[in-house]
C-alpha cells in the first residue's frame, strides 16, 4: 500500500471503503450520482473511495456507450457500486 495519511487510514478500517477494495481485480459496475454507469476492472480504490478502472465502458444517461482504456471515477460520484457474485460477503 502507497503512503496513506492518518484520515485515509480512519476511513479504510472504519468505513464501507474496504468492501470496495476487496473487489480490486474483479469487474464490476459502479453507478454514478448522474444517473450514469461505469463498467469495468477496478484496478484501485483509495482510502476516500476514488476509483481507478481499467477496460471501461462508460454510459451516459441516454444510454450512448463511451469506451475507455482507463476510467477515474472521484468518491463524491459514486452512488452505488456493485458487488460480484463470486464475491462472498459474510455477515459477523
Amino acid at each position: 500500500m502507497a503512503f496513506t495519511s492518518r484520515r485515509e487510514k480512519f476511513n479504510i478500517y472504519n468505513g464501507l471503503v474496504c468492501l470496495a477494495q476487496g473487489i480490486e481485480g474483479s469487474y464490476t459496475t459502479v453507478d454514478l450520482r448522474n444517473e450514469s454507469c461505469v463498467t469495468g476492472k477496478i484496478e484501485q480504490v483509495d482510502g476516500y473511495m476514488n476509483i481507478m478502472m481499467s477496460d471501461a465502458v462508460f454510459v451516459d444517461t441516454r444510454g450512448v456507450e463511451f469506451p475507455f482504456d482507463s476510467f477515474f471515477i472521484q468518491a463524491r460520484n459514486v452512488r452505488y457500486i456493485h458487488i460480484p457474485q463470486q464475491v462472498g460477503i459474510s455477515i459477523l
